[in-house]
């Protein structure tokens, strides 16, 4: 993530503890999960990203906050982004002019799709099997015309059994935006990108940077073996060798943020897929 042009989060580093949201009074660390307010800052130190067509995110009702990057999107973008959950879906007047992404036989590529045919976008929030019984299940997502991004590598954190083109919903989400200015913003007609969404990975790559250097900065500490080859940039390249540490150490960088104590005994609440955040193949 490097070359993307993120603002600077040296605000986030400075925030080493919890700040009740105005408007639900949780603690909660960097922003509510359920408010969407940022806390422990000026919302103006924070980015805000305006989107050229409105997002709908679905969030499946057994997605936990603390693990939902798709809420990034909400914070970052409040005016172009709404949030439903599963038993919330709203019905689109006009379906013809709704996109799912989703990798359906029939998705097609934006650049495939003329622009003036859609007004909005979908994006399911949860593991890659609850966003397929989604896609399947929901019948105010039947007749919404499906699109596909190009294969990328994941950088999310946690571990899953599924390919590492499974991207994390805010990737996925990135992406989309960034294919949509690839298709239709390019004033030269070369396809060429700008950098105009790059802040929509303004906390994932805080959070990711954060996993980092928490692991590299602690020798005694090794990360998931099962999850991609030296996922952990060591200074020396060199990589570590690995146990089952992460997926505790994650759940309490969830749990921190959104206000929910850890229990060291408590187990994950997992998909039996792993906690895959989707959406392309």
């Amino acid at each position: 993530m490097s070359d993307l042009q993120i603002a600077d989060d040296t605000v986030l580093h400075k925030t080493n503890e919890r700040y009740k949201c105005p408007t639900c009074e949780k603690p909660v660390k960097y922003f509510c999960y359920h408010c969407f307010n940022v806390v422990g800052m000026d919302r103006t130190q924070v980015p805000t990203v305006k989107l050229p067509v409105h997002l709908d995110v679905i969030k499946h009702e057994k997605e936990h906050d603390g693990k939902s990057t798709a809420i990034h999107a909400r914070v970052l973008a409040p005016e172009d982004v709404s949030l439903y959950g599963y038993g919330q879906i709203p019905t689109y007047e006009q379906p013809e002019r709704t996109l799912l992404l989703f990798p359906g036989p029939n998705a097609k590529t934006l650049n495939e799709i003329p622009r003036e045919s859609f007004d909005r976008i979908v994006v399911l929030d949860g593991t890659w099997r609850q966003a397929t019984r989604m896609a399947r299940d929901a019948p105010q997502l039947q007749g919404l015309q499906q699109i596909t991004i190009a294969p990328r590598k994941t950088n999310f954190w946690r571990f899953q059994q599924k390919s590492e083109n499974h991207l994390a919903t805010i990737e996925a989400i990135y992406y989309t935006y960034r294919e949509y200015a690839e298709a239709y913003e390019s004033e030269d007609g070369t396809g060429a990108y700008h950098g105009q969404y790059d802040n929509l990975m303004f906390y994932y790559r805080f959070f990711y940077n954060l996993i980092q250097s928490r692991y590299k900065n602690n020798h005694t500490r090794t990360f998931n073996p099962r999850h991609q080859k030296n996922y952990i940039q060591y200074d020396d390249e060199s990589g570590k060798p690995g146990d089952n540490n992460d997926d505790t150490e994650n759940k309490r960088i969830d749990d921190h943020n959104s206000g929910t104590p850890v229990d060291k005994k408590q187990k994950l609440d997992t998909d039996k897929d792993g906690d895959t955040k989707k959406l392309d193949d």
